[in-house]
């Protein structure tokens, strides 16, 4: 079957978001998908958000890091082809190398934009997630209100999940 240009531009789209971010596109396409796994997806984007501005982070061009985004960046490149129905077996692989490619890239011109601009380079990482995720709703059809009511559901769930372990645990430690 011929490539559908607009599906093929919607999963290259997810692809460099996943090269930004390793979780954001998958949990992108689970939520848009209704994928039942599609909360710990969420959770992991999120965390993975809040993680990446930590300074002992390892640099997502890494080899290590690397290969988690190229993975990302097939499965997302993939979902989106087959949703569609659409079978282009070379899809998925360029979505691989996109997010690689995107992975490899963005800390250098993100830097770059840090020196020359002047902005610190937190700040431009809080404008690389909102980039991130701007281009990675609007890929899947979500609109940044959708994607904090769905951050907002996954946390919520998350807390439920956590707390009566920690509860648990601290009666445990009380009595030990």
């Amino acid at each position: 079957m011929p490539r559908d240009h607009a599906t093929f531009e919607r999963a290259m789209k997810l692809a460099v978001v996943s090269g930004l971010k390793c979780m954001l596109g998958p949990a992108l396409v689970a939520t848009a998908h209704r994928r039942p796994d599609r909360q710990g997806l969420v959770a992991a984007a999120l965390g993975e958000l809040v993680i990446d501005k930590l300074p002992f982070v390892p640099n997502r061009s890494s080899l290590p890091l690397l290969i988690p985004r190229a993975i990302a960046g097939y499965w997302v490149t993939k979902q989106m082809m087959e949703r569609e129905g659409i079978d282009d077996p070379l899809a998925a692989p360029i979505g691989a190398a996109v997010a690689a490619g995107t992975a490899t890239f963005a800390p250098i011109l993100r830097n770059a934009l840090s020196r020359i601009l002047g902005i610190p380079n937190p700040v431009v990482g809080l404008a690389e997630d909102y980039l991130a995720l701007k281009l990675g709703g609007e890929a899947v059809g979500l609109s940044l209100e959708d994607l904090r009511n769905v951050a907002t559901e996954s946390l919520e769930e998350v807390k439920d999940r956590v707390l009566p372990m920690v509860d648990s645990a601290r009666e445990r430690l009380a009595v030990g």
